[in-house]
């Protein structure tokens, strides 16, 4: 499994990313800005088997600021350990779910910063393809009190 890194973004239609910035930096919450390159995002979420897509507008425009952004999170690299008797995926929750908490509380109301839709997910990274592919109930609740969907990445 080997998560590596973890972060959670935020953005939509017609987001506004610096006023988005300001509110989570007065709530005690680091992060920063950054351009989407791609056009949509997908979201996988609690009880839906279907994924959700999100089309932003302009997000498809050169490298400059001009074009659709996002806010993320500080990307946290992993330290979760399993106890010798314990999987490593119940480590890997753990520290995943006392992010979340730590995130749920200071994360500002991401639509009253969008025209639209938006988007607000949990971001893995691992370290190795396939893996990650399996979440508990408990992940999944707690994704779904802060309105957020998960999406996984490999190194």
């Amino acid at each position: 499994m080997k998560l590596l890194r973890f972060y959670v973004e935020v953005g939509g239609e017609e987001f506004n990313a610096d006023k988005f910035a300001l509110a989570a930096d007065d709530k005690g919450l680091d992060g920063a800005i950054s351009r989407i390159s791609n056009n949509s995002k997908t979201l996988k979420r609690w009880g839906e088997d279907a994924q959700v897509t999100i089309k932003l507008a302009g997000a498809e425009q050169p490298a400059n600021w001009g074009g659709a952004r996002q806010w993320c999170t500080g990307l946290l690299e992993s330290a979760a350990e399993a106890e010798a008797n314990l999987p490593a995926w119940q480590a890997e929750e753990a520290q995943l779910l006392d992010f979340l908490e730590q995130v749920k509380y200071k994360l500002p109301a991401v639509g009253d910063f969008c025209d639209g839709e938006y988007f607000i997910l949990l971001r893995l990274i691992y370290a190795t393809s396939g893996a990650g592919l399996h979440y508990s109930e408990t992940l999944m609740r707690s994704l779904a009190e802060i309105n957020a969907g998960l999406t996984i990445d490999h190194a």
